[in-house]
């Protein structure tokens, strides 16, 4: 038992599931305004797929009691948007900046038990926002005002937060 202590295995960590599970008011307002659809979300999808490029659980066929799995879920994912509804002589801005927030798990792939879950949220700083607002591209909307490249900084950023955050707790 006192040896035990001294030869701490490290993991083998593997890839469980990865998922965009973007249900809220929000998005369901943004997809209504957006001509693209679910393509952030399919985007999105593909991008966890190069960041997280593991091993998957289903490669495993005898796994070891310190294996572990990893699950990542994009829980919200708005692409950011502002306009104005007007009531007659009185308008209401509505904006919302761009959001990414990750929730991940580590998990005993032999017992099946949750041994840590994570949280990550990112979005566009205020300035960042009301810069592009204003910019020719935010004033003239040729298109959305964030493109599928805009948002894969916010799933870098992220991504990489939560690596370190899983980094320090393996």
């Amino acid at each position: 038992m006192l040896f035990d202590w001294f030869s701490s295995e490290k993991p083998n960590v593997y890839l469980g599931s990865l998922a965009v599970v973007n249900d809220s008011n929000l998005s369901k307002i943004e997809s209504f305004f957006s001509i693209t659809g679910n393509s952030l979300q399919d985007h999105m999808r593909k991008k966890l797929e190069e960041i997280f490029c593991l091993h998957s659980i289903s490669n495993i066929t005898e796994p070891k009691k310190s294996d572990i799995a990893l699950d990542v879920v994009i829980v919200t994912l708005h692409g950011g948007e502002a306009f104005t509804v007007n009531l007659g002589t009185s308008g209401i801005p509505i904006f919302w900046r761009p959001k990414i927030k990750l929730v991940s798990r580590l998990y005993n792939i032999k017992h099946g038990k949750t041994v840590k879950t994570f949280s990550v949220s990112k979005s566009v700083t205020w300035r960042e926002f009301i810069a592009k607002q204003f910019s020719l591209k935010g004033l003239f909307r040729w298109g959305p005002l964030y493109h599928n490249e805009d948002m894969e900084i916010l799933l870098y950023q992220a991504c990489l937060e939560l690596i370190d955050k899983m980094r320090k707790a393996i």
